[in-house]
């Protein structure tokens, strides 16, 4: 009889404990299904952060509970989320370093934490403002990570029991910090990609209101850029270049976190020094970033200000927005940049009027040659360097009578009176002028114009010329129509074989960096061998060299590039593929002082050349 007893109280043991794993494991199911579904709707990283601990404690039966997001930018942990109403004040405002308290040990070590009673004597406690952790005598830390991954924070449950957390209770504790992090993750992503995509929309974002006037739009577009990279506030402010352009105050936008006195005060503000006073007002160390804007030279810029730091990603986007709201304040100037004379005459000649056109500006007629000068280098692009190249303009074309200048910055546009000497004795004075500037430009000189009518066309072949000494290295690179005329289809069959000739100019430079660590002269060789159609008997004349020490050469040259030079199949890639890589060498001669034997010359066995 007893024994039966004994049996069924053991049964009735063993059915309770079943049923409370049964309770435990359903209780996680539940948990950990809510979690995933949490996950799916890619929520705000904080909203996630709240909810996924709030279905913790629920689940551990947890008293409170704390979340602290990890802050790249301060490297500090960052108490963001709290259960118990009275520390609410203290968000954002509460910050551990790593190892700091418990909480910042479980981030450091990337450990859990359990500590089962008296949490204050904890060696590693560190007291708080705001949270009287003496309330609670037991707790859970638990570092937000993904295994492998970038700590985003720790989070911590609270209860007024002693050892209220069971070994299930830290489980799914440890599981779901994983699982958050790796939704953190993910809602951070997407919410790069939304501000990404909000940034791509930008203008189109913009209120219809923005259009009405210059004022409007600063300030519109304070408040959008402000929204984007979220400051505490975002100034846009127009340069005052000209006395005549009606005054534009700048445009703030101000976060809910200002105090509302600044706010009033930044009605105030109509300059920079009234902006400078208001930024003192706002206290505290505030971090600031900023971006100009301005097709040709800076027309305003815009800054932003927060307390926090910005993330590394804020400047590239500020960049990009503030070219985005250049573009629409520059549409609503009314004094914009000067259209270039060939702009002007194109829209006059449906209604026969260039002539008319180029006497108000000063033009006496004739026969003339258009000349292009353009700025052409970034850090030149400037008010001061447009001013700059224009009075140099002017200052050439005072030596020459008759000559009409057309400044349209970053270009400027020269009609000099036509004929041969003029010409030659104006590119000389230009030249002399350019250099002693040391303005970097790019100059094109078109086909002379019989007259007015002709003169569009000409402009267009300056253009063209002037694409060309773009591509120049030189100090200053002048290019007239007449000498690149016959080489317009010239792109068109570069790229047809630019693959090709990518290959062999690759082989080649290796060439020219042998030369360079040995001091030999090889690239001088393997251009004037592919010269003269791969002849031995010519090119060692050519470079009075014996021609064992021609073989010689040769032998070493099929040694640096992978093959004969006779294998190349198109003999007139691999000339123009030599020509290109060795032009800028300065070993690269074929005159007889550069190219012949020397005394004590090492031949590329490492033998003085016969």
């Amino acid at each position: 009889m007893l024994a039966n007893e004994d049996s069924s109280e053991g049964f009735h043991t063993q059915l309770e404990q079943m049923t409370a794993q049964l309770v435990v494991l359903e209780r996680r199911a539940k948990t950990l299904a809510e979690l995933n579904r949490l996950l799916s709707q890619g929520s705000d990283p904080l909203a996630l952060a709240q909810r996924a601990v709030d279905l913790v404690m629920r689940a551990t039966g947890a008293s409170g509970t704390y979340v602290y997001r990890w802050d790249a930018e301060s490297e500090r942990l960052v108490m963001r989320v709290a259960t118990t109403g009275r520390v609410a004040s203290y968000l954002g405002k509460i910050k551990l370093r790593l190892g700091e308290g418990i909480n910042g040990w479980a981030a450091l070590m990337r450990q859990t934490v359990v500590i089962d009673d008296a949490i204050t004597e904890d060696p590693r406690f560190v007291g708080l403002p705001g949270i009287e952790e003496e309330e609670f005598r037991s707790m859970l830390a638990v570092p937000i990570a993904v295994p492998g991954g970038d700590l985003l924070g720790v989070f911590s449950l609270y209860s007024e029991q002693s050892s209220r957390f069971r070994k299930h209770d830290v489980e799914l504790a440890t599981e779901v910090g994983v699982l958050l992090a790796n939704g953190l993750t993910q809602a951070e992503m997407l919410d790069d990609l939304r501000r990404q995509s909000s940034a791509a929309r930008f203008l189109l974002d913009v209120s219809p209101q923005a259009t009405t006037s210059l004022q409007q739009c600063v300030d519109e577009l304070a408040r959008s850029v402000r929204m984007q990279v979220d400051a505490d506030l975002c100034v846009v402010e127009m340069a005052e270049r000209s006395p005549t352009r009606s005054h534009c105050s700048p445009g703030l936008a101000f976060s809910e976190n200002v105090e509302a006195s600044v706010v009033s005060a930044g009605r105030r503000v109509r300059s920079r020094a009234d902006l400078s006073e208001l930024v003192d007002q706002m206290g505290g160390r505030l971090t600031k970033i900023s971006s100009s804007f301005g097709a040709q030279f800076p027309e305003g810029a815009v800054t932003c200000y927060r307390t926090r730091q910005f993330p590394e990603s804020a400047a590239g986007l500020l960049e990009a927005l503030g070219a985005q709201a250049g573009v629409l304040l520059s549409s609503l100037r009314n004094d914009s940049s000067p259209t270039p004379l060939a702009g002007r005459l194109t829209v006059a000649a449906g209604q026969r009027l260039p002539h008319e056109i180029l006497r108000d500006l000063g033009w006496k007629g004739g026969a003339s040659c258009p000349i292009l000068v353009r700025l052409r280098s970034a850090k030149h692009m400037s008010h001061l360097a447009a001013e700059q190249l224009s009075n140099a303009m002017f200052e050439v074309s005072s030596l020459t009578e008759g000559t009409l200048v057309v400044p349209s910055p970053p270009l400027v546009t020269v009609l000099v009176p036509y004929s041969p000497e003029v010409l030659r004795q104006f590119e000389a004075s230009l030249r002399q002028v350019i250099r002693h500037s040391r303005l970097d430009v790019a100059v094109g000189i078109g086909p002379p114009a019989r007259d007015a009518d002709d003169l569009l066309s000409a402009l267009d072949s300056a253009e063209s010329a002037l694409a060309w000494a773009d591509l120049l290295d030189d100090p200053v690179p002048v290019v007239r129509h007449v000498d690149v005329e016959h080489l317009r289809r010239l792109p068109r069959v570069a790229l047809d074989i630019g693959d090709e000739l990518r290959e062999v100019a690759g082989r080649f430079d290796a060439v020219s960096r042998y030369d360079h660590r040995h001091g030999t002269n090889l690239a001088a060789t393997l251009d004037c061998y592919l010269a003269t159609r791969c002849s031995a008997v010519e090119t060692a004349k050519t470079l009075f060299i014996h021609r064992n020490t021609l073989r010689q050469r040769l032998t070493r040259i099929e040694e640096i590039i992978g093959r004969p030079v006779e294998d190349f199949g198109d003999g007139a890639v691999a000339s123009l593929a030599a020509r290109m890589t060795f032009s800028g060498d300065a070993l690269l001669s074929r005159s007889p002082e550069n190219n012949g034997d020397r005394a004590g010359e090492k031949s590329p066995t490492g033998h003085a050349e016969a």
